[in-house]
């Protein structure tokens, strides 16, 4: 299960916040976290705010982000851009995975969050794929 395709979350336009939502039983019982850019959450970021909680056996994570309008605004300005002129470098093939300004360009609220389950008998990932309605229009 952890290399079906990520669920896709979407944001409605205008909204400033995005909620990711995740939940999991087990025994012994499940703890969650999340992950982004492929690494753990760290508390201290200000911009993703975790609520965990317990119903019987179930575990329950949501995570919310902060600041999606700042996203969308560039997202907007970078696509705008993108159309009125040709890329320069056209000849290159484009690779996100080596582009050392892919962060910028995809920046913190889109690509995949990944929530993870785990309990003393293993790990599970989930991936949700952020996305903002809108986006270039």
């Amino acid at each position: 299960e952890s290399e079906a395709e990520p669920v896709p979350v979407l944001v409605p336009d205008g909204a400033d916040t995005a909620q990711l939502r995740c939940r999991a039983q087990g025994v012994p019982g499940v703890q969650l976290h999340w992950e982004h850019q492929g690494h753990a959450l760290r508390p201290e970021e200000a911009r993703f705010q975790e609520h965990q909680w317990h119903e019987g056996p179930w575990t329950s994570s949501l995570l919310t982000v902060a600041n999606v309008t700042l996203d969308r605004a560039r997202l907007r300005h970078l696509y705008w851009d993108q159309s009125k002129k040709p890329p320069r470098h056209q000849y290159r093939n484009w690779d996100p995975e080596r582009d050392p300004n892919w962060d910028q360009h995809q920046n913190w609220t889109l690509g995949a969050f990944v929530c993870v389950a785990q309990n003393p008998l293993g790990t599970v990932r989930r991936r949700l794929q952020l996305r903002l309605a809108g986006t270039g229009t």
